[in-house]
């Protein structure tokens, strides 16, 4: 992993990273655009304390051919890469100095569609994953919060590349909140690496 230019975010164990405009507007528009027409969306359902309900958001998991992630009961089998989001993680490969081999998309469709508080800590991801988050689209909120309730937010923009590591997943959960005032689309690619 290489090193980074800016500060760590997290004041506490953890480490996160924010790489602002690691995308120009214009480019993080367009390739949003092209990433949402050849991806292959799912509509999976969630359940949570014994209810069942669609998830917030549209997915679609790519990465190495069968590289598989399961997480909330959520089963999903990359079919192998589309060709632009293949194109930009060879970039993310370049920029960060590791290696990942498969890219969750998230589609939040306005400010209705969010993430709750959780950590990505699924055994196959490993002891202290590296996750890096590229977001385009629409500006949202984002926050950290600690095992022992501190809590940290930011604004990501389009563009943005957050990168998490070291106990983050361990330390902290994340989370994307509700903003009804937003009524633009947002996209978010996490890439990890599955052991």
């Amino acid at each position: 992993m290489k090193s980074f230019p800016s500060e760590n975010l997290l004041p506490r164990e953890g480490e996160a990273y924010l790489l602002t405009n690691f995308i120009d507007e214009i480019s993080a528009q367009k390739l949003m655009s092209e990433i949402y027409d050849e991806v292959l969306w799912r509509d999976d359902k969630i359940t949570m304390f014994g209810k069942t309900y669609p998830q917030a958001r549209k997915v679609a998991w790519h990465g190495d051919p069968k590289v598989i992630y399961t997480y909330s009961g959520i089963k999903m089998v990359a079919p192998g890469w589309s060709s632009r989001l293949k194109q930009l993680t060879d970039k993310i490969h370049t920029t960060l100095g590791c290696q990942f081999n498969s890219a969750l998309v998230n589609y939040y469709r306005d400010g209705k569609d969010h993430m709750s508080w959780h950590q990505d800590n699924e055994p196959e991801l490993g002891d202290n994953p590296v996750i890096a988050s590229l977001s385009l689209g629409a500006s949202r909120d984002f926050f950290f919060k600690h095992r022992d309730g501190d809590k940290l937010g930011l604004t990501l923009h389009s563009g943005d590349l957050l990168v998490m590591q070291g106990q983050t997943q361990t330390c902290w959960k994340h989370a994307l909140p509700k903003r009804l005032r937003v009524q633009s689309p947002r996209m978010n690619i996490t890439w990890r690496k599955i052991l």
